[in-house]
């Protein structure tokens, strides 16, 4: 019975991470239910990013005049972004944001959250940094609701702030879970002979932080900017393979998991 437990509870863990890790969102036929109130206090980039990396959005473009009289004789090479019109340069900026429809994420991480602490609960009895785990993955699940719901709530410029500071606070809610399951699953394999593969889950793991940490801004930027975009998605199928990596990793010293929760099981018998 032990050992059918702790291979739920592994199997939990491994496709938790995976559900915290990705992003795959698919647009559905619902609307918010109110339209997107722009704000003329700062600029339409800022509030663009910020809408359509957390909840969708469209937006209008317009021109302004970037040039004076002196700039004109000077600037010969004008990027895509900008047009020269009638001695003028215009330079292309965000103007109104629109919500899109609402998207959801396949792999969602309220899923990936309940998986992890009820993994966590699990383990919690072999090494107690679990419990910091639970405590972590339950504070990514309230600020994953939190965050979902902003936009019934809240809107304008306050939405685009808010969302921006829960937003970093919710990364962090998944480095510190992932953190510390992995530093409590680490340490049911203490033995000399899993030295190695200790090493490289770390490696694994610290890998997997960058990744998410680097997505997260270039999603951010690439709402704009679709080479980014496409970016994005090429450093998320790395993402996807360094975790299944992470797992094979610790697949090796399997036994020795297995073997440490058993024995910890039992002594609390």
């Amino acid at each position: 019975m032990s050992n059918l437990k702790f291979k739920l509870f592994f199997v939990f863990l491994a496709v938790g991470f995976i559900f915290i890790a990705l992003d795959i969102d698919i647009k559905t036929d619902l609307n918010y239910p109110h339209p997107y109130d722009n704000s003329d206090s700062v600029i339409g980039e800022f509030q663009y990013y910020n809408i359509a990396s957390n909840y969708g959005a469209k937006c209008s473009y317009k021109f302004i005049d970037t040039s004076s009289s002196a700039d004109d004789t000077e600037n010969q090479n004008i990027p895509s972004a900008t047009k020269k019109t009638s001695g003028l340069t215009q330079t292309k900026v965000i103007d109104e944001v629109f919500f899109d429809n609402i998207h959801i994420d396949i792999f969602n991480d309220l899923i990936g959250f309940l998986l992890i602490i009820v993994a966590c609960i699990g383990f919690k009895k072999v090494n107690k940094v679990f419990s910091f785990g639970i405590f972590s993955a339950f504070c990514g699940l309230i600020l994953h609701i939190i965050l979902t719901s902003l936009p019934f709530f809240f809107n304008g410029l306050f939405l685009c702030n808010i969302s921006m500071v829960l937003g970093i606070a919710y990364l962090g809610s998944i480095i510190l879970t992932t953190f510390f399951f992995s530093k409590g699953l680490f340490s049911m394999c203490a033995d000399v002979c899993c030295r190695d593969e200790r090493k490289w889950g770390k490696t694994a793991w610290f890998i997997s932080v960058v990744l998410q940490i680097l997505l997260t801004f270039i999603f951010w930027i690439g709402s704009d900017f679709g080479a980014l975009k496409s970016l994005g998605y090429v450093i998320e199928g790395i993402l996807v393979f360094d975790i299944i990596m992470f797992w094979l990793i610790l697949k090796r010293v399997y036994i020795y998991l297995e073997r440490s929760y058993i024995e910890s099981a039992s002594r609390r018998k």
